[in-house]
């Protein structure tokens, strides 16, 4: 096991120093190499597209499948880059930012703000970029192999951000952040356990959906702006395209609310198609539902 630990901290701070032409190269190898047809991850991918995309053809579903999971294998060997990077210079990470101002306007409303960060492109750029405009906390979820779970951990605060348990005291806290004029990150496509969100639709599939940001930013109307950081070809960094949910989202009911907001990263996802994590099992803990995608 020490073996193995010492292997895995080097790798991961060898991969710190590889640029991104040279990770996202090793990903698209990596990617050939761990997710062949026979993996599982492949299967969700394919099952997850056909499910959303009914009307492509067979050659479009393979092509979109593969190119996913470059994507996704480029997303996770890219990461000890952008956290060091961020520790130095995260604006070298940047191409261009697309309405920024939004951020700007949110801030002087002194409301606190909710960073929506779907996974969809770099979200830890996402996570990132959110935290350098201001202090923000975010849910963490520990991961089952203790030398990541470290290394995310401390990654995910390198520009100030703080984490708290996915649990009550979690959502307490922030609350409390909110109160303070802090910003929160949430991923509003994480799937809830079941009975614990709501039903609603994502491309027309019956999808289980969290109510947090809804039950957070209702009372106050609490802004809530939206990031992609979309991975440029040739590896040449990220841009980042900021949004706002419409004021009208806070007098929705909960269920309208959560296709409001199914939509919204409906519409980001289409922007680039092959960057969004599809070999994440998005359909499960679902009820009211009898057919099972996977």
């Amino acid at each position: 096991m020490m073996i193995i630990s010492t292997i895995q901290k080097f790798s991961l701070f060898l991969l710190s120093f590889c640029s991104l032409s040279i990770t996202h190269k090793i990903a698209f190898f990596l990617s050939k190499i761990f997710f062949t047809k026979n993996s599982k991850k492949y299967h969700v991918t394919y099952k997850n597209l056909r499910a959303c995309f009914p009307n492509k053809s067979k050659a479009w579903y393979l092509k979109k499948t593969k190119e996913s999971l470059v994507e996704y294998a480029k997303s996770m060997l890219e990461t000890p880059y952008v956290y060091r990077k961020s520790q130095k210079n995260f604006n070298r990470l940047i191409n261009k930012v697309y309405s920024e101002n939004l951020i700007n306007d949110a801030l002087g409303e002194k409301k606190g703000i909710i960073f929506m960060t779907p996974h969809h492109g770099s979200w830890e750029t996402s996570g990132l970029y959110a935290a350098s405009k201001i202090k923000t906390f975010t849910m963490y979820k520990p991961l089952r192999n203790k030398i990541l779970d470290e290394f995310v951990f401390e990654g995910r605060q390198t520009m100030g951000s703080s984490l708290v348990e996915t649990d009550n005291s979690g959502v307490k806290r922030l609350l409390k952040a909110l109160r303070e004029n802090y910003g929160i990150g949430i991923l509003p496509d994480h799937t809830p356990k079941i009975n614990q969100g709501i039903m609603s639709t994502f491309y027309n599939v019956p999808v289980n959906t969290t109510t947090l940001i809804y039950k957070l930013g209702k009372k106050n109307k609490v802004p809530i702006i939206y990031l992609f950081s979309e991975r440029l070809m040739n590896s040449n960094g990220f841009n980042i395209f900021v949004g706002r949910v419409d004021r009208k989202f806070y007098d929705l009911n909960e269920k309208d609310a959560a296709d409001f907001l199914n939509k919204i990263i409906e519409q980001l996802v289409d922007q680039n198609i092959s960057q969004y994590l599809w070999s994440y099992e998005r359909f499960r803990n679902r009820t009211g539902v009898e057919e099972t995608i996977y």
